[in-house]
């Protein structure tokens, strides 16, 4: 915990902090029925630890575990300390099992930060319900409790990845949550039905592990066809770039420059990603570029033109109806348009035109400058440099422009740090 940020190691210990001491005080609430919630309670820790050590990988870095019905039908039954309980002590068991080698704050925020959304569901659930047991004709009350959970973790977890990235929390709250709304849902909406049913039969329970397998499954099976269609479009985009030997590789570089400018300006995780994907796929229109046009070494007439300018709408026309790629498929649409409005093909300019065009283009335009082509040689750095000062503020946004500028010049006097120093032959000789 000693190499994260001081403002995080602070944030993470209030937190686990605030966890144990909820817990604490919940121990004063709905006293314990010795028989039906002890049964509750091992079914529900029972099936939340194993939704622990089984996530749903939704892409590299976003998981989701299937512990949130349980969690939630615990919030609903249970009252703030034994649903806090469940969630932590779930969350512990769970972590240990699935990675042992997991650091123990990591393992201790997480369980503080279940206990805590947790306690809050239920907390909810107790000031509407007025004591009633969960019911679907009273759904006010469980609509309530899982605002209040999901708005709690997501909270949480938010705060601390921004401190950890130096960005603010909240600024693109809902581009980043909005890819895991529909699952969310469905998972609170079993855990509810979960609550109504064991109302009186809690082995009833036991016959939710069906459901959340199934969940299991069926988000696993999702994800897995995803990511096969993100991978089948790539190679496809890397594919055309083959048709042009002088732009081969040009879509991963620009990728990787973009990937590397976008990390550089703090933009949030999800921007991170879309940025990369989109600019690794964003010359994918040109799959309907006549290839007299595409591979002329000279310049285009305007009919040529017109010709190249509709690769924008053939990808953007074939990214669109892809789920991982229909956020992506608006950036490749409008890679081509300007700052100043010059651009096409709708003639974009100012604030019409997000932040994340500009990445792209800027690293679209530096690879293009510096690669070779058949009617000239790449340009030198300083060449480059000059021209996109020139067009600062008017091809792209100034802030793209300087911190590409001062991100590249920082990666020249890094590899220039790293190269070995020759030493003159002369100077060799007389140190025998």
């Amino acid at each position: 915990m000693s190499r994260l940020r001081w403002q995080l190691r602070t944030y993470i210990g209030g937190v686990i902090v605030a966890g144990a001491a909820a817990l604490s005080l919940a121990v004063f609430g709905r006293p314990l029925n010795a028989t039906e919630d002890l049964l509750v309670v091992g079914i529900l820790l029972g099936l939340a630890t194993l939704a622990q050590v089984w996530p749903v990988h939704l892409s590299l870095k976003v998981k989701l575990t299937v512990d949130d019905t349980p969690l939630f039908a615990a919030a609903l039954l249970l009252g703030p300390f034994l649903a806090m309980l469940v969630a932590a002590v779930s969350a512990l068991l769970g972590l240990h099992l699935r990675s042992a080698r997991m650091p123990w704050y990591n393992r201790t925020f997480t369980a503080a930060v279940s206990a805590l959304a947790t306690g809050a569901a239920a907390i909810a659930y107790l000031a509407l319900a007025d004591g009633a047991r969960p019911m679907l004709s009273q759904p006010v009350p469980i609509l309530a409790a899982g605002a209040a959970r999901y708005l709690t973790q997501a909270a949480l977890v938010d705060i601390a990845v921004a401190l950890q990235m130096k960005r603010r929390p909240f600024a693109s709250w809902w581009t980043l949550h909005r890819r895991d709304l529909a699952q969310m849902t469905g998972l609170y909406l079993l855990g509810a039905i979960a609550a109504v049913s064991a109302d009186g039969q809690p082995l009833a329970l036991v016959l939710f592990a069906v459901p959340m397998v199934a969940m299991l499954i069926t988000l696993r099976d999702s994800a897995r066809v995803r990511e096969q269609t993100r991978a089948a479009i790539l190679e496809l985009a890397d594919l055309i770039d083959l048709r042009d030997p002088y732009t081969h590789g040009h879509s991963q570089r620009v990728a990787a420059l973009a990937e590397r400018l976008a990390k550089r300006l703090k933009l949030q995780y999800s921007q991170v990603e879309l940025i990369r994907d989109a600019a690794r796929v964003h010359d994918i229109g040109k799959i309907g570029t006549n290839d007299v046009v595409l591979l002329k070494a000279g310049p285009l007439d305007a009919d040529e033109q017109a010709e190249m300018r509709r690769h924008v709408d053939i990808g953007h026309r074939l990214l669109r109806h892809l789920p991982e790629f229909w956020e992506g498929a608006e950036l490749v649409l409008a890679h081509h348009e300007r700052h100043d409005g010059k651009g096409y093909p709708r003639g974009l300019q100012g604030d019409e035109l997000p932040l994340e065009v500009s990445v792209i283009s800027v690293a679209d335009t530096y690879d293009a400058m510096t690669s070779d082509r058949p009617y000239r040689k790449g340009l030198g750095w300083e060449k480059v440099r000059a021209e996109l000062l020139r067009c600062r503020g008017a091809q792209w946004r100034e802030m793209a422009v300087d911190a590409f500028v001062t991100m590249i010049e920082d990666e020249r006097r890094e590899l220039a740090a790293r190269q070995p120093v020759a030493v003159p032959a002369t100077a060799r000789l007389s140190e025998r």
